[in-house]
């Protein structure tokens, strides 16, 4: 490829990341080797792909994530022309006004679906429900971390051939790296791990489950997820556990539960707890995870993870019994998962999907 050619690429390649939450810290976090690179997105692969991908954020556009995260993007209205294709992981108004006010030609919106479904089913009329609509008609494709994500915008009357299912994946060789080493001390009180701050966590579930149980659980979370609950003694609640720290977290645990609410309590994102089985597969770690269709692309029961019924407690105790009670199973789940994720599930396996999709388009 010559000098010309490869130019004409880049310009139809350059890729705008604007991310639902801060990253600028993480970014830098990143960089300095400190944390894994999944909630990046694969922006950090892009380079190496043939993509020129870059994010911006703006301190004063921030300040309107106390609004809403949905208005955050619509400051940055006027610079998104500069780019061929702009990723949201949020922020249908930015979407609505670009292309059903403004009648922008360019650019072209892929949106990372983590929340349309939720979205929908909040605002079933009304006039959120119609930018909402009008938004998600005029993104270009509409990535899908699970399957029944696709289905329901298809049956709604979306364009099917906008809508693509796309594995999130994770920096599985950090959480790799740090299962490979031995941060358990003698003095260690061996403990289980649940993870996750979103609302789409069923902590009132798990704390049923583990209520009297021989065994401490630790569950990194934030107040709100945990509000209002009555939290069992064997069970402490860490509400400021740095990202960097999580692979250790996860390494001195003897495995990982992920209690989820049903898909259709639209409390939390559509694909709450992805990234909270993933990063303890990786980390070698066996996982209890509350079966839904938002696992099942990822997980299946007794191979590579224990699928236990949404919202009963009795059921999640009786698979964190076994799994306390029979280690080699534990082994056998830890070691299936870890491969899973190892071999399917990667930050690197995303970010190749979304430069093939940024590319077609």
């Amino acid at each position: 490829m010559d000098a010309l050619q490869f130019t004409v690429m880049k310009q139809k390649n350059k890729v705008l990341y604007l991310y639902a939450g801060s990253r600028q810290k993480f970014y830098e976090d990143w960089k300095r080797g400190l944390v894994a690179d999944t909630q990046l997105l694969g922006l950090n692969h892009m380079a190496k792909l043939g993509i020129d991908a870059q994010f911006i954020e703006w301190s004063f556009a921030e300040k309107l994530r106390r609004v809403s995260f949905n208005l955050v993007h619509i400051p940055y209205i006027w610079i998104i022309r500069r780019f061929d294709i702009v990723f949201i992981c949020a922020g249908l108004p930015l979407v609505f006004l670009a292309k059903y006010v403004l009648r922008f030609k360019r650019p072209k919106f892929v949106i990372y679906n983590t929340y349309l479904t939720n979205a929908l089913k909040r605002h079933p009329r009304g006039i959120i429900h119609f930018i909402n609509r009008k938004a998600i008609k005029g993104i270009d494709c509409v990535v899908c971390t699970a399957r029944f994500q696709e289905k329901f915008l298809i049956e709604l009357g979306f364009d099917r051939s906008k809508i693509i299912f796309r594995p999130i994946g994770i920096d599985a060789k950090k959480f790799y790296d740090e299962s490979q080493k031995n941060h358990i001390k003698a003095s260690d009180t061996p403990y289980i791990a649940s993870v996750g701050r979103d609302p789409g966590r069923d902590y009132k579930t798990l704390f049923e489950a583990v209520r009297g149980l021989p065994v401490h659980v630790k569950v990194a979370t934030k107040p709100y997820a945990v509000a209002g609950l009555d939290i069992p003694p064997n069970v402490e609640v860490l509400y400021n556990i740095p990202y960097e720290e999580m692979p250790v977290f996860y390494n001195k645990a003897l495995f990982a539960v992920v209690p989820l609410r049903d898909a259709d309590d639209p409390k939390g994102s559509d694909t709450s707890g992805q990234y909270g089985f993933l990063e303890p597969m990786a980390s070698g770690k066996a996982v209890i995870v509350s079966d839904k269709e938002t696992v099942r692309d990822y997980l299946i029961h007794e191979k590579n993870a224990f699928l236990v019924k949404l919202g009963d407690a009795a059921l999640l105790r009786s698979a964190i019994e076994r799994l306390l009670s029979d280690l080699e199973i534990r082994k056998e789940l830890a070691q299936e998962g870890q491969k899973t994720v190892m071999e399917k599930f990667t930050s690197e396996r995303f970010a190749q999907s979304l430069a093939e999709i940024f590319k077609s388009i």
